[in-house]
């Protein structure tokens, strides 16, 4: 095993992570769910997603999981595989652009950094997407 498929692997393991709490929230689950969407201030979200919103979120992430899994080497998927390359330097992009944010709720420069979602995006969520996005560039290019 190389340093490619170790960072594929991470990869696709926090992914679909991910996507398993995602699914979760959309069968009732409540663990963590406050602290994940962004907030206006400590009383007010920016929005609430419905089931069917998390349920539209989770897919796009399991998915990018077996993207990650399949340049891992775990298998093959066809599709994916004539597709791989332009999709790895897509989605190094969608992360990249996560971590740098929208400039006001989410990533390196929010402005609203006292909420709850803020101090976690702070901590965990903008972090994670900045590891992916280096981590796949790396495992790309080496």
């Amino acid at each position: 095993m190389n340093i490619n498929q170790i960072l594929f692997g991470v990869n696709a393991l926090i992914l679909f992570f991910v996507a398993t709490i995602h699914f979760y929230w959309v069968f009732g689950g409540k663990w963590g769910a406050n602290a994940v969407l962004p907030q206006i201030n400590s009383q007010k979200r920016v929005f609430t997603p419905s089931p069917i919103a998390t349920f539209a979120v989770a897919i796009p992430f399991l998915l990018i999981s077996l993207i990650f899994a399949q340049a891992a080497g775990w298998f093959n998927f066809d599709i994916i595989g004539q597709y791989l390359s332009s999709l790895l330097l897509i989605l190094v992009a969608v992360f990249a652009i996560r971590a740098l944010g929208d400039f006001k709720y989410v990533g390196f420069f929010k402005k609203i950094k006292n909420t709850e979602f803020a101090i976690n995006d702070t901590k965990y969520f903008t972090p994670i997407c900045a590891f992916v996005a280096v981590s796949l560039l790396i495992a790309i290019y080496i």
